[in-house]
């Protein structure tokens, strides 16, 4: 580029380039730096946000030791690093927790990922699942199903328990049979069974 005043074009390319991109956890797989590549940045603008992104990704953000002081509620309530107000000033006061700036001049997202974020987390968890072994990849989606499941299971928890229970005896066989409402045949079951044990 020339010193020369107003001249800002190149015709040249970019002398030095690099191969790779530069990975954060490349040589540092600590606890940590997994902590900050998970941190869900919130209660800041865009370009606060955009901001405390670019640390992260290349080693500069420097987490708190401790609590800080919010400037408005004057308490020990800030955790994340770069932030003035705490969560609850940020978002009674409607501005961003880094800059100050007010809510009509910037957007301050909620603690919950926007519809954006969660569709590239999909994207990103459909091609990890990909990438796994058969046999990994069969545990892990059926690990998925049964949180869902949960839920409906604890619904059907009585005939679950139902279930369950296997007869052991003559008498819980036929207590099943009335709960499973065969008693119209359960007069000639009984005959079979003594028949049989017999």
């Amino acid at each position: 580029m020339s010193t020369q005043r107003g001249n800002t074009s190149r015709t040249r390319p970019q002398k030095h380039k690099n191969r790779s991109a530069f990975k954060n956890d490349l040589h540092d797989k600590t606890n940590q730096q997994k902590k900050l590549n998970s941190l869900h940045v919130s209660e800041v603008c865009q370009h606060c946000k955009d901001v405390i992104e670019w640390k992260i990704k290349y080693k500069k953000y420097k987490p708190l030791s401790q609590p800080k002081n919010c400037t408005r509620c004057q308490q020990r309530n800030i955790t994340k690093a770069y932030h003035v107000l705490c969560r609850s000033c940020a978002l009674e006061a409607r501005v961003c927790a880094k800059c100050l700036k007010n809510a009509e001049e910037v957007k301050i997202e909620p603690s919950q990922p926007t519809t954006e974020e969660q569709v590239k987390l999909k994207v990103e968890m459909d091609r990890l699942i990909k990438s796994l072994p058969e046999r990994k990849r069969r545990a892990f989606i059926r690990y998925m199903n049964k949180g869902k499941s949960q839920e409906i299971l604890e619904e059907d928890n009585e005939e679950l328990e139902s279930q369950k229970h296997l007869p052991r005896t003559r008498e819980e066989l036929l207590e099943k049979i009335e709960l499973l409402k065969l008693n119209d045949d359960s007069d000639s079951l009984e005959s079979e069974i003594e028949s049989e044990s017999d």
